[in-house]
């Protein structure tokens, strides 16, 4: 990669930072007041405004602050991705590839051995195919390129190409939806959209720098 390359895609990389920091937040814990704040403090939505979903997101977080009752938001997230019984919108990698819809099947092991690669550790008790843990990798790929050189960086962008074919791109937008279809709030439904196009966009984007 030359270096008129790497300038190139310094700030795409600061952008892909902040909204893998994001979709990490929004999938690995449930929606707070403070979450819903920064987002807006951070004006991340305001920014991405014209994207699939999004404005749909931040109505609903302007609303719900303004409210002041997240309750109808939480139990969404809980209905969809956790239970209790019949969990409408799986997040977990493995549900969407193996045969039987189980989890904790091949897609887990692959991701975890590939995790090991790169030192990266998931939180206690939690699948390393989910997709939030899924876009913390991606975070934390993102944010090496950013102090990475020349070779590192090559070798960052690989993966990540890797990553999102092999891997994020075979079943997220099956999750994404489920999430349109079975989410009560605009929050989560705009989530969904989101994830469906950013999926697709990041396969996009990679394969023209790759």
């Amino acid at each position: 990669m030359l270096v008129g390359e790497e300038k190139a895609i310094e700030p795409e990389t600061h952008s892909r930072v902040v909204i893998y920091d994001f979709l990490r937040r929004a999938f690995l814990h449930e929606p707070t007041e403070e979450f819903f704040a920064g987002l807006l403090e951070s004006r991340l939505l305001e920014e991405l405004i014209d994207l699939p979903g999004v404005r749909e997101m931040n109505e609903c977080v302007e609303s719900e602050l303004s409210s002041g009752n997240l309750d109808g938001v939480r139990q969404d997230f809980y209905q969809l991705f956790h239970g209790p019984g019949h969990v409408k919108a799986p997040p977990w990698e493995s549900v969407y590839t193996s045969k039987f819809r189980l989890v904790n099947q091949e897609s887990t092991v692959a991701v975890r051995k590939l995790y090991a690669r790169y030192g990266f550790e998931t939180g206690a008790g939690e699948l390393e195919d989910h997709f939030g843990t899924e876009c913390d990798f991606l975070f934390r790929l993102c944010s090496l390129m950013l102090v990475a050189d020349e070779d590192h960086r090559s070798d960052l962008i690989k993966v990540q190409k890797y990553f999102i074919k092999d891997h994020l791109l075979k079943w997220a937008p099956s999750f994404a939806k489920d999430i349109i279809s079975n989410a009560r709030t605009c929050y989560l439904k705009g989530l969904g959209k989101f994830i469906e196009y950013w999926v697709r966009r990041e396969a996009e984007y990679l394969d023209g720098i790759a």
